[in-house]
């Protein structure tokens, strides 16, 4: 038999790797690691209360008084706007006459009866009719044209139908109150109201007439706010309201603008004559 060799270093060395990689694994059989336990979660009280939801608020419209004065301030910007192009207009311009001045004044009755609708707005509703009825209208004699062509007669009867409305709305309200004294307004403006200087020529040349415009339309504005004011303070309001569109109707009627506000008018007069007879009435039973 031939000789047994002894191993070899490769030999020995596979020999070794098997032992170990046997030993390894019995090892790692005879300690198995240990199951993992699965984390438990840890419930927390809240200390913090929740926030309690927002009451809703209501939102809060404009007053009635606010909103006449909102209403006052808007037609009065458009007014001014209207004067303003007059004073740059030639003498001999049509472009703007009074009948323009009516149909401005109209656009503003929807704030007249947006505050009749608002409680407690009806003598706001009537007050801010009559300054619309002020504003319906400029100084014919600014132009030879100013005068128009008969165009307001439309405005003016739908502004008076609301108007005689209101009149009588606030005479089963509140019906007037005789009052004596009654606080003054400034009359309407004349040429001698003006003060430019003497006129040279008999006539006022065109840096007197420039002068001449502006302090009408001042003085008008003025006289247009104090019978405003006027309006706003008095119990008698049947007599100041009568006082101011006859008035307008007179001086309109001078230059051929017919038609302003014949109903509110002729019902205001009704209204002042009962007013009279009960007072003679009155006097009469007293004696």
């Amino acid at each position: 038999m031939p000789p047994k060799r002894a191993a070899t270093k490769r030999q020995y060395s596979a020999i070794d790797i098997d032992s170990d990689a046997d030993s390894s694994a019995s090892e790692s059989t005879s300690r198995a690691a240990p199951k993992r336990k699965a984390p438990v979660k840890k419930t927390t009280t809240s200390t913090t209360k929740p926030t309690p939801a927002k009451k809703a608020t209501a939102t809060k419209g404009p007053t009635v008084a606010k909103t006449y004065k909102d209403a006052i301030k808007a037609l009065e910007t458009a007014l001014k706007s209207l004067d303003a192009k007059v004073r740059k207009m030639s003498p001999n311009s049509r472009a703007i006459t009074t009948d323009t001045y009516a149909d401005m004044a109209s656009k503003h009755l929807k704030a007249v009866n947006a505050l009749e609708k608002m409680e407690g707005g009806l003598v706001y509703a009537f007050n801010m009719a009559m300054a619309v009825a002020d504003a319906s209208h400029t100084d014919c004699d600014t132009t030879p044209k100013m005068g128009g062509f008969g165009d307001s007669e439309g405005p003016f009867k739908e502004m008076d139908g609301i108007l005689v409305r209101l009149i009588e709305g606030r005479n089963e309200e509140a019906p007037a109150k005789r009052q004596e004294g009654l606080p003054t307004v400034r009359k309407r403006w004349t040429r001698a109201d003006g003060d430019v200087g003497e006129f040279k020529t008999g006539r006022p040349n065109k840096q007197q007439y420039g002068q001449l415009q502006r302090q009408k339309l001042a003085w008008e504005n003025e006289r247009r706010e104090e019978r405003r004011e006027r309006r706003e303070s008095v119990n008698d309001w049947v007599t100041v309201a009568l006082q101011d569109l006859k008035e307008e109707r007179d001086y309109l009627a001078e230059y051929g603008v017919e038609k302003y506000f014949p109903k509110s008018i002729a019902r205001l007069e009704e209204l002042l004559g009962s007013e009279t007879d009960a007072a003679a009435a009155g006097a009469g039973d007293a004696a």
